[in-house]
């Protein structure tokens, strides 16, 4: 397999990322993530890399990244932040919905919502007039056009996100890891907490998968997509390739999924 990484694309993001708007409905920030090709998932050159800084690291487990690949996607815009707690407790006073169980340190308003399963997510992207991000969208956001491994570049460092090595153990405010930021300046794009993605999810979808605006399979026997890994993991999971994915009304306990939203167009 050609390694893609090797070609060095120049992150070229120009003057649309300087474009940051706010969602009349639930007040989140929104960057422009502007049209073009990105490289996605993960290559055999980058898996011999982080088999040299992880030697207990399995090539298995990257087995449904590959193979990497150039993906064109039409611009859109993407939350700045992961959605918070005092967020999504307006949109419970507004549906009606019930809040989530809270977590063992409780609901702190500035942190990331937790235990919320993808029918939650999709219910609060009706209501906010935004739609959950395409795996190739959240991932784009996440790494910029050049490959790289985490949002900062591809090597490991612990104190750019939260992360069980050094962080708390429970999630930390949205804003708080500024260091880690990914090019387009998107915050928490890996820790904190694992973000939902529109994809049904299959290990081999990559093999096939359109090159322009790929929008996931059409069905799947497992669940929806999940990328960024939560506080509670280590670097393997918390890595912008790394694909988890988990069932429709799963939610996932107090580890931490949480939503991230996107917009085709603004105001949404």
């Amino acid at each position: 397999m050609r390694d893609v990484v090797k070609m060095n694309l120049r992150i070229d993001v120009g003057e649309d990322t300087d474009k940051e708007e706010r969602n009349p409905i639930d007040d989140a920030e929104m960057i422009y993530i502007p049209e073009g090709e990105f490289i996605m998932g993960t290559s055999d050159a980058q898996i011999k890399s982080l088999l040299r800084q992880f030697p207990d690291w399995k090539c298995s487990w990257f087995d449904n990244e590959k193979p990497q690949r150039r993906v064109y996607l039409d611009g859109y815009w993407i939350y700045k932040y992961e959605v918070t707690v005092a967020q999504y407790r307006k949109f419970c006073d507004e549906t009606g919905r019930k809040m989530p169980e809270k977590p063992k340190w409780g609901w702190q308003d500035d942190h990331p919502i937790v235990k919320v399963n993808y029918n939650d997510a999709v219910a609060y992207c009706n209501w906010a007039k935004v739609q959950l991000p395409t795996e190739a969208q959240w991932e784009k956001a996440a790494r910029g056009t050049d490959g790289r491994i985490w949002p900062w570049g591809n090597q490991w460092d612990a104190n750019k996100c939260n992360n069980y090595e050094t962080g708390p153990k429970k999630t930390t405010p949205v804003d708080s890891h500024p260091q880690g930021t990914s090019p387009y300046g998107v915050m928490d794009m890996v820790g904190n907490v694992w973000e939902w993605c529109a994809d049904w999810y299959d290990k081999n979808y990559y093999q096939n998968s359109p090159t322009r605006n790929p929008q996931g399979p059409s069905r799947s026997t497992l669940g929806r997509v999940l990328h960024g890994g939560s506080w509670y993991y280590d670097p393997v999971d918390i890595r912008v390739a790394c694909r988890y994915w988990d069932y429709p009304d799963y939610r996932y306990g107090y580890y931490g999924v949480g939503v991230r939203c996107t917009s085709p167009r603004f105001p949404p």
